[in-house]
């Protein structure tokens, strides 16, 4: 009994540091699953904090901390029972869960852990085991920050630890898909076998794409597991990752229908073998979830029955000798089933295609026949004459009469052009006086006019020199990604592409399921900082696909009293925004993209900004 209140019933896992028993909370009358270790072990404190800080989460999809303490030398997490409950370990014994059904474990998980990062919650161990789905279809996450303290994860930012969480989710997308687990040996999120799955097959460059080893992957699906496990890209939290796989279906599938490679049955020796009690100093196996009964097998697989209380003594060295003997025979035993199992995929495809291209031979419906025996079918056909250069009937030479007519002709136009000539020569010299009295009338004619028109020249001078300068280009010095109904970050990374002068280049923002923000926001967009107070009169944009955009002034990182200068619909390629009304001066200008950019795959939209020019 702990706390007065929990009495433990049934182990159901044991890991480096903790065990997890299924218990009765006799106060309220319910079942409860209780995390228990040592309290004076160096990962109770940090563990114990985590747990209170994840109480405070209100998400139906992360599994709820109920109570947190400590009694008997043991601390304790009380969580909720989630029974029915069935991890992805479990689902993928069989092989590989169909990509629609895979998006959306993924993809609900992702979601909660992005709002679980907006408290400074992480998770940073995330495997097949902490994804689970309920009997109605719902997705839970276990192990939020309190996982992490537990198996002692590294300590990081805010910023790399939802890198790490993403990666995680990705890992775990990889495995829904192959049923392989994609982590090298020295990596902490641990190996294949540890979690129940074989290690995902490795090839130049890093891990085999999930469409090298299963067909029907999705693009975006398989695009995304390379990138980020092979080239340190993706997505850089479970945020982005939700937005780049949305949407996905709001339910499971009919049927489980295993899309990956099957692994092999579970021997009969196994399936009866029951759980060890603790070995002092012995390595324990990870996580296991079990229901009640004797002798049962956990949801991931692995079969369990009750134990000893928590601190209780282990079996003797002679029991742990002969457990390692029997779980290496079983070990041994398993491999064989195993070995070759990526191959016998890779030709199974290469079957496959073969009987697609006989398949269409034999749909093809004309004669099949050889070529030496359709050229000695053929008859001989006689080939036309050739079209001749010249029509028939045209003379090498010209007639008589052509060459008259042709001469009277030439003759003609010479003695017009002499005609002319003559007349021409005849007149060279006859206004010459003339032409030099009126050019020399006309300069002091000019002179004239200049001295009396001097004083309205004067005058005049300011009405011919009123014409309006072009707009000077402001410098723009800096700017950030503009989010306000959201984290208020949006690709900062990005935003100096839109003022570098190439517009080839420019912001891209993260990608959303519909053309409306998902339904969560009116737009995203970017800040820009200006080199001074100015009255911004003109904004030029560069946009590479059609989008709806609004331009402000502003003071402050804020629409909050910013100045609208003026908007597009549906513009596309070099616009022009010239401003309504004259504005105030101002030290930021926003782009505040409306309505973003789709993109080729469905359900894809994000907006695009390449330049920014300011006038």
């Amino acid at each position: 009994m702990f706390g007065g209140r929990y009495a433990v019933t049934l182990r159901m896992s044991e890991g480096a540091h903790h065990e997890r028993w299924r218990a009765s909370d006799h106060t309220l009358d319910r079942e409860v699953v209780l995390v228990c270790f040592p309290a004076g072990s160096r990962v109770a404190p940090g563990a114990l904090d985590a747990a209170r800080r994840a109480a405070g989460i209100e998400d139906p999809r992360l599994v709820r901390v109920l109570d947190v303490g400590s009694d008997h030398g043991i601390g304790f997490i009380v969580e909720e029972p989630l029974t029915g409950a069935i991890p992805m370990t479990q689902l993928l014994r069989s092989g590989g869960l169909p990509p629609e059904e895979v998006r959306r474990l993924t993809g609900e998980a992702a979601s909660a852990l992005e709002k679980a990062s907006h408290r400074g919650l992480h998770h940073l161990a995330l495997t097949p085991w902490a994804i689970l789905r309920m009997p109605d279809g719902g997705v839970k996450v276990r192990g939020v920050a309190t996982e992490a303290a537990l198996t002692e994860a590294d300590i990081v930012s805010d910023k790399r630890a939802s890198r790490v969480d993403a990666i995680g989710l990705v890992r775990i997308t990889y495995a829904g898909l192959t049923a392989r687990w994609p982590a090298r040996a020295l990596d902490r999120a641990g190996l294949g076998p540890a979690i129940g799955l074989e290690p995902a097959p490795t090839v130049i460059g890093g891990f085999a794409a999930p469409s090298e080893i299963v067909a029907g992957v999705p693009n975006d699906l398989d695009m995304i597991c390379r990138l980020t496990l092979n080239n340190d890209r993706g997505p850089i939290s479970p945020g982005d990752l939700a937005l780049q796989i949305a949407p996905w279906p709001p339910e499971p599938p009919v049927s489980d229908g295993a899309s990956g490679i099957r692994l092999p049955p579970a021997r009969d020796d196994q399936r009866s073998t029951q759980v060890l009690p603790a070995v002092a100093g012995q390595p324990r196996d990870p996580r296991s979830t079990a229901d009640s009964g004797r002798v049962q097998v956990g949801p991931d697989g692995r079969p369990v029955g009750p134990g000893p209380t928590p601190g209780a003594a282990g079996a003797t060295t002679a029991a742990a000798a002969g457990a390692a003997a029997g779980a290496a025979a079983g070990a041994a035993a398993g491999i064989g089933s195993r070995v070759g199992s990526f191959a016998r995929a890779a030709a199974d495809r290469a079957a496959a295609r073969a009987a697609e291209r006989r398949s269409a031979n034999d749909d093809f419906p004309g004669e099949d026949i050889h070529l030496t025996e359709a050229l000695d079918e053929a008859p001989p056909t006689p080939l036309e004459p050739p079209v001749p250069v010249f029509g028939h009937g045209v003379e090498e030479r010209p007639s008589g009469t052509q060459s008259r007519i042709a001469l009277a002709i030439v003759g003609v136009l010479v003695l017009i052009a002499l005609v002319i000539g003559i007349n021409n020569v005849a007149k060279i010299g006859t206004h010459d006086g003339t032409v030099a009295g009126q050019v020399a009338s006309a300069k002091p004619s000019r002179t004239t006019t200049t001295q009396q028109s001097s004083p309205s020249t004067t005058t005049q001078a300011p009405t011919t020199t009123a014409e309006t300068p072009a707009p000077t280009t402001l410098a723009i010095v800096g700017g950030t990604g503009f989010d306000p109904q959201d984290d208020n970050t949006e690709a900062d990374q990005l935003v100096k592409l839109v003022y570098d002068g190439d517009p080839s280049t420019g912001w891209r923002s993260r990608w959303y399921g519909s053309p409306t923000y998902n339904r969560r926001k009116d737009g995203v967009g970017v800040i820009l900082d200006l080199s001074a107070p100015t009255a911004i009169k003109q904004v030029q944009l560069v946009l590479p696909a059609a989008q709806d955009v609004i331009v402000y002034a502003a003071n402050a990182g804020s629409l909050d009293g910013a100045q609208r200068i003026g908007s597009v619909t549906d513009a596309q390629g070099t616009v022009t925004i010239n401003a309504d009304q004259p504005t105030q001066p101002a030290t930021k200008l926003i782009v505040w993209v409306t309505k973003p950019a789709p993109a080729e795959a469905p359900n894809h939209y994000r907006a695009q900004i390449n330049e920014v020019t300011v006038r």
